[in-house]
């Protein structure tokens, strides 16, 4: 088998696809937490913070 055949996503697939997923917990979490404060708590205990995405945020326009 050939090393430099590449069969799955590349690396800035993976990653927009590794954001897209901790964009869609923010908003899971966002919709369930009580308080701003308790939004920022479950952001920082799961490693949630979006400073951490790898790509801008999508805006709606």
């Amino acid at each position: 088998m050939n090393e430099d055949t590449h069969t799955g996503p590349g690396p800035d697939a993976a990653r927009r696809a590794h954001d897209r997923e901790r964009r869609r917990a923010r908003l899971v979490l966002a919709g369930r937490a009580e308080s701003a404060e308790d939004l920022a708590m479950l952001i920082d205990a799961l490693g949630l913070d979006p400073g951490q995405d790898h790509s801008p945020p999508v805006r709606g326009g």
